[in-house]
């Protein structure tokens, strides 16, 4: 059964520099779900391509915080 659930290291070092800025904890955890939903959507891709969707879903999601 899928469960679609992101999981989040709080202890990883990445989130613990993030967390100190409430904005950037935010900006953090967008691109967490952008990557999880660009590896399950864009299957066979390669790294260059998945990298280009990164970007342009970090984009569009990141204007829409504010």
């Amino acid at each position: 059964e899928k469960r679609n659930i992101v999981i989040i290291n709080s202890g990883h070092r990445d989130f613990i520099y993030a967390g100190r800025e409430k904005a950037r904890k935010l900006r953090y955890i967008c691109r967490l779900f952008a990557k999880e939903l660009i590896l399950q959507n864009f299957t066979g891709m390669s790294s260059e391509e998945l990298l280009e969707r990164l970007v342009e879903l970090s984009l569009y999601t990141e204007e829409n915080l504010r």
